[in-house]
């Protein structure tokens, strides 16, 4: 009977694809061709699968009629419930008491219409991201439509947890796209020291399309009023790229107007020409302290500008760029319009280099006292040589020469013209030594000792009477030798067949004597040791000769650790006494509980004009497999106080995600709390919203 049924389907002209019944019961009856399955039926028809405990398909129609927990498959979608209608051909249908998974969720009711393949209604219908069979929440409505692969909306709505209504709208929007969408994001509450209560991020995000969107801002302050502020992001491969944020409040309690306007642009112009800008303009230095949600921003002394247009050519490289930098504390302005610079030749030939540099440069300072403008046009040659002698001396000599013009010299003179020329010459050599024997886990241990010897001169020029700029300036006679030597001692590990290098101490000294006056330089050292270590640190240090002391220390140790979860600790010891045949579900159950702690610590020391000390802390890591928790920290060693601290705490509630976060900067302070549900991260209202909601939801 099935090997004659299918045969029978096959030759339905309307039908290309094979349809497939499966039942413990097949009946056909070819006078109202109907079949009918009882027991496990079973049918597909492309993408499309029905299982039921009984089911007829009508051929004339194109219906299945489904009873008894009937299951529709169709793609990634699903559709169930008590009693189903569907039409294989159109995919339209309706299910009774229905269940039917879609992109980020589920939605059910007393009745579920597909009324489209990409199209669900549902009337007294539910919508919830939560897969268990009594959600921990849901979204309630009278009617509901879903627009597979898009959203869906409510409306009215009510949104319930653990069936206690906690919110109330005329209607809503689930996006369940994993594409971006234009819509309104969720704020964020906190209260803030210096801001009192307020409301973050009241926006709206809009997609423009495919390259770029655009971010609407209104933060509200209790003790502030409204900051008002837009984020524009754009991004056309190989094109152009950037990202701009600006904002603005004019302060209920003080009428100031305070404002920031960040961002950056990169651009591919034509003719192989790139522009890259970078823009950091602020009110004033107290405004990140007080607005800014980074915490790495909070103090800001001073803020700067550029942009800048270059290409490399085949002999050379073109940059032209402008700079705006600005002081708050000292009140200083300075602005770069602009400096153009074209290096020629910028290349070796053989053992032979050389390249000129055009360089215009144009200034202007402004501080609470005077307005200066200086300009100056150079051009300079570089021109030296580099080789290898004996195989073991690496030698390099180089003569440069530059001239040029500045606007003014400091008599008030017009266009002083001026001359510079300078000679230098080095030696380099290395000497190693590899040690006879290994300590475990190392089999060998090098030393690396590199000998530098330099030499350069510049003769007496007389030149008029300036302030250094643009490369030029006055020029004294001068005469020195310098000495560098380095060290390097590294180990070597040889595991699993691969090798590993472990620095465990570099450390330089530099000195220098003076022919001229006849007088050696202080002594400079610097170094490293266990460098790409957990734990690795930098120092540097000078010997005053004539105190015969080494000052002005600095020194930094940075380490860092990453832990098993304190939850993978407590259970350590149960998972060991459990029969080894559970092993297995155990590892499962150790992975999903185990989220490492990851800890640093860094200090700093520096004895420069004073001394000063800061130790920096981080932890992070999950408490339990439920709650992740992060701290940091500064402290200022020397005045025994804290600069800033914060910390988050992070809970997992299944469907939703909730996290408290706190800091405090100084005297400032600032605590957030924010609640979502984890699939539905940006809930939000759609872009074309009332194109969706306003056709007749009908049966």
């Amino acid at each position: 009977m099935l090997k004659l049924l299918v045969l029978l389907v096959i030759q339905i002209p309307e039908y290309k694809d094979t349809i497939y019944f499966k039942g413990d019961s097949i009946f056909y009856h070819p006078a109202e061709e109907k079949v009918v399955l009882k027991g496990n039926a079973y049918i597909k028809y492309k993408n499309i699968e029905l299982i039921s405990d009984s089911c007829i398909f009508l051929r004339k129609e194109n219906l299945l009629l489904a009873y008894g927990n009937p299951y529709l498959i169709s793609g990634k979608d699903t559709l169930r419930g008590d009693f189903m209608k569907f039409n294989i051909k159109t995919q339209k249908g309706y299910a009774y008491e229905g269940k039917s998974k879609v992109e980020k969720g589920f939605v059910w009711g007393e009745k579920i219409y597909r009324t489209d393949k990409k199209v669900i209604k549902g009337f007294t219908g539910f919508f919830t991201t939560c897969e268990l069979e009594e959600p921990h929440y849901y979204f309630r409505s009278n009617r509901m439509k879903v627009l597979i692969g898009d959203v869906a909306v409510a409306s009215p709505v009510i949104m319930e947890i653990k069936e206690i209504p906690v919110l109330w709208a005329p209607f809503w929007v689930f996006p369940i796209s994993p594409k971006r969408k234009s819509g309104f994001l969720i704020p964020r509450p906190g209260r803030n020291s210096t801001l009192g209560l307020y409301l973050k991020n009241l926006s709206y995000y809009w997609a423009i399309n495919n390259y770029m969107d655009l971010t609407l801002t209104m933060d509200i302050y209790e003790r502030k009023g409204p900051l008002l502020g837009f984020n524009f992001v754009y991004l056309i491969y190989k094109k152009l790229t950037g990202n701009f944020k600006a904002t603005y409040t004019r302060e209920i309690d003080t009428g100031t107007k305070r404002w920031s306007l960040v961002g950056d642009h990169k651009q591919n112009l034509p003719f192989g020409f790139s522009l890259n800008a970078h823009s950091d303009f602020i009110s004033d230095e107290k405004y990140i302290l007080e607005y800014s949600d980074i915490r790495v921003g909070r103090v800001k002394s001073e803020s700067e500008s550029h942009a800048s247009i270059s290409k490399r050519f085949t002999i050379g490289s073109f940059v032209a760029h402008t700079r705006y930098k600005k002081d708050f504390i000292n009140k200083i302005e300075v602005l770069t319009a602009p400096s153009v610079n074209f290096i020629l030749f910028q290349k070796n030939l053989s053992i032979f280099r050389t390249s000129f540099n055009f360089l215009y440069s144009r200034e202007i300072y402004k501080d609470t006292l005077k307005k200066d403008e200086k300009s100056g046009f150079s051009i300079s040659n570089s021109t030296g040589i580099q080789k290898i002698l004996f195989d073991i001396l690496s030698f390099s000599a180089g003569v440069n020469t530059k001239a040029g013009v500045l606007n003014k010299d400091t008599l008030g003179n017009d266009y002083p013209f001026l001359k510079n020329l300078s000679t230098n010459a080095s030696l380099t050599t290395k000497l190693y030594g590899l040690s006879l024997f290994g300590i475990p886990p190392f089999q060998r241990f090098l030393h690396t000792i590199t000998l530098s010897s330099g030499y350069s001169y510049s003769p007496y020029i007389k030149n008029p009477p300036v302030k250094s700029f643009a490369g030029l300036g006055p020029q004294q006679r001068s005469s020195r030798i310098s000495f560098t030597i380095r060290n390097d001692y590294e180990g070597k590990i040889v595991k699993d067949e691969q090798k590993k290098k472990v620095n465990f101490l570099s450390f330089t000294l530099n000195r220098a004597y003076d022919l001229i006056d006849k007088k050696w330089s202080d002594i400079s050292l610097t170094g490293n040791f266990l460098q790409n270590s957990p734990v690795n640190g930098s120092f540097s240090l000078t010997y005053f000769t004539q105190d015969k002391k080494w000052k002005n220390l600095t020194f930094q140790l940075a380490g860092a650790l990453s832990l098993k979860s304190l939850s993978s600790l407590l259970f350590e010891k149960a998972e060991e006494q459990k029969d080894s045949l559970e092993q297995d579900t155990l590892k499962q159950e150790k992975e999903l509980r185990t989220s490492s702690w990851n800890t640093s610590l860094t200090y700093t020391y520096r004895n420069i004009g004073g001394v000063s000390g800061f130790l920096n802390f981080r932890l992070s890591g999950g408490i339990t497999p439920k709650w992740k928790f992060s701290f940091h920290t500064t402290f200022d060693t020397q005045k025994k106080i804290f600069i800033e601290r914060g910390l988050s705490l992070t809970r997992d509630l299944h469907c939703f995600s909730a996290r408290v976060t706190w800091s405090k900067t100084g005297s400032a302070w600032d605590y957030q709390f924010k609640i979502w549900i984890t699939k539905l991260p940006d809930l939000k209202f759609e872009r074309g919203l009332f194109e969706t909601i306003l056709p007749a939801i009908q049966e």
